[in-house]
């Protein structure tokens, strides 16, 4: 299947603020494209909450824009000397399915492997402790007590010096890849430049370009793909993601890419920049065979990006939520709708999640002060047993409304679940106000709402 790099290209433009040759940078303005929505499709929910999968393998699913010889990456690394990456041309296949080796590194040798082996080793010993005591530390005081021991950047310079020394010597092999993701997991200020996004030295010291390094030596290594879970944030996170999901041939990498750019993008309220990724995605078939959960049969990286897609469509805030229903506990079914005309907190979770636990208390509160005003909580549990939640409330107080929807519900299909708790806060007319909040955030919300809709000071229900 042809890959249709122009699409996120034009995205990668959008992201950095770069114009592209005769591309408009207002996403609406793209001037050829085989995809419906734009950033008004976000704003309107689609007759169905089931998205088809985009095109075939033979089909182009976006247009190419431009022409093969002006389409152009946006430039990564210094505005002065931009490092240009060509897309190719538009009959020369350029995704081709590898799940194993580095990009083109060859063997490495055994001196090399073992001293980045040692240099880590000898950077976790010394740091061990504090991070140890910071895992465990809860209060003020405890935090503080850990950070007497955090080791100092004099002590671990050295260390950090010695391995940028061997990615210098060949940065295309596995321990320099090692090396590489070492320093951006681990590494921190003053020895990392957060803002340059290299590591650099008080004594003036060659940095190394952590991503320009990645992009050109290890885009195909799936050691880049568990790397990217935790890949530390920072201003040039979005046009490296962009960058390496355009030019990764290995599915791991360009999955664990797309993934961690679409959050990015949705957190950073670029839902039309998002849903153009996830669609890509979707319709990518080789992303079929990369599951995202360890769990047997479980989701694959195309089935996320398909649920993402719907989520931003439909599950976005200002859209009315999904009529979904679940199974009371005394074995009535009930809908959402039920509960149109008062402030509703949707709250998807399970006994054994830690975080819902954690809620609980509030969540009492919250009930008990909001009992005589047009305020319902609705906790939706998605425990695999009936049974698991009903003696979970046998020990636990819990005065309010539950449904029981089982795993691999509709309800959790139709809200895209991914992550316990999931918090949709609805207004009395069913629309979705507020997501995933909680504390005095989540009061706030619900007391702005009250106000909203029954004026201060007359917010009795009925």
């Amino acid at each position: 299947m042809t890959r249709h790099l122009s699409l996120i290209a034009f995205s990668v433009a959008a992201i950095v603020g770069v114009a592209m040759p005769g591309w408009s940078q207002d996403p609406a303005a793209a001037p050829v494209t085989a995809l419906s929505s734009t950033s008004d499709s976000a704003s309107k929910p689609s007759d169905s909450a089931k998205v088809k999968r985009l095109g075939s393998p033979d089909k182009p699913v976006v247009a190419p824009l431009g022409t093969p010889a002006t389409a152009k990456m946006a430039p990564l690394g210094k505005a002065s000397k931009p490092s240009v990456a060509t897309l190719g041309k538009p009959g020369k296949p350029k995704f081709a399915l590898k799940t194993s080796g580095g990009g083109g590194a060859g063997a490495a040798a055994p001196d090399r492997v073992v001293e980045v082996k040692r240099l880590i080793d000898t950077y976790h010993r010394i740091a061990i402790g504090y991070y140890d005591r910071m895992v465990l530390a809860e209060t003020p005081d405890e935090i503080a007590a850990a950070e007497i021991h955090k080791p100092s950047a004099k002590a671990l310079r050295p260390i950090v010096r010695l391995v940028a020394e061997i990615i210098a010597v060949d940065p295309t092999d596995e321990p320099a890849l090692d090396a590489l993701l070492f320093i951006s997991k681990y590494v921190e200020v003053p020895i990392i430049d957060e803002t340059l996004g290299k590591v650099v030295f008080q004594d003036g010291a060659k940095g190394v370009d952590i991503n320009a390094l990645i992009l050109e030596h290890h885009a195909d290594n799936p050691k880049v793909a568990k790397a990217l879970r935790t890949w530390p944030k920072g201003p040039e996170t979005d046009k490296f993601l962009a960058a390496l999901f355009n030019k990764s041939h290995n599915p791991e990498v360009r999955a664990s890419a797309g993934i961690n750019l679409v959050n990015t993008l949705q957190r950073s309220e670029k839902a039309d920049l998002a849903v153009q990724l996830a669609e890509i995605m979707a319709a990518d078939r080789y992303l079929d065979g990369i599951p995202i959960t360890p769990r047997p049969n479980g989701p694959t990286a195309r089935d996320w990006a398909e649920g993402k897609v719907r989520e931003i469509r439909l599950l976005s805030v200002g859209n009315v939520l999904p009529d979904v229903s679940g199974a009371k506990l005394g074995g009535d079914a009930e809908s959402i709708t039920d509960y149109r005309g008062k402030v509703v907190v949707l709250d998807v979770w399970t006994t054994w999640c830690g975080p819902c636990a954690a809620m609980i208390p509030h969540q009492r509160e919250m009930v008990e002060r909001y009992r005589d005003k047009p305020f319902a909580l609705v906790s939706v549990s998605c425990d695999a047993e009936r049974e698991t939640l009903e003696s979970f409330l046998e020990t636990t107080e819990m005065p309010w409304e539950h449904w029981w929807v089982g795993t691999d519900s509709e309800l959790q299909e139709s809200l895209n679940i991914r992550s316990f708790p999931t918090i949709l806060v609805l207004d009395p007319k069913g629309v979705i106000r507020f997501k995933n909040i909680k504390g005095e955030e989540l009061d706030e919300a619900i007391e702005s709402l009250l106000e909203e809709f029954t004026g201060p000071g007359d917010q009795t229900g009925g």
